[in-house]
């Protein structure tokens, strides 16, 4: 299903833009408005949390044509979901109220190597669409 390989690798490229952007706010400050509107807006984030799933779900059971039907493209699929949960918890309204200090050392080097790691799954995941990646 080719739609659903577009969405994955829109969605990762735009995790990954998120997950960089408190690091790299100079070269892509672009993202911080779609950060901005993922803070601000809950339906936005609502929306960004079930389009994650439902992406990571027809990435599971729906891979590119070689690949096996159930585990598909297994690592996409899992990133895709784990994403999704993330920036739900992250972006919360609770954790905007508490303050959270995004500019402590220890989850600014979190947040980059996660952007990092998931611009690799994108990357690998564009360049080789009907490699299961396992």
């Amino acid at each position: 299903m080719i739609q659903q390989y577009f969405l994955s690798l829109s969605y990762l490229i735009i995790v990954s833009l998120l997950f960089l952007v408190d690091t790299y706010r100079r070269q892509i400050s672009f993202a911080i408005r779609i950060k901005g509107a993922l803070m601000e807006n809950r339906k936005l984030l609502d929306a960004f949390f079930i389009s994650g799933i439902i992406i990571s779900l027809l990435a599971f059971f729906f891979p590119m044509d070689p690949g096996p039907v159930i585990l598909g493209d297994l690592v996409p699929s899992v990133w895709i979901f784990y994403s999704a949960f993330f920036f739900r918890f992250r972006y919360s309204e609770k954790r905007i109220e508490q303050g959270e200090a995004y500019f402590e050392t220890s989850t600014l080097d979190r947040t980059t190597r996660l952007g990092w790691i998931t611009a690799a799954i994108a990357v690998m995941h564009f360049i080789f669409p009907q490699f299961v990646l396992l």
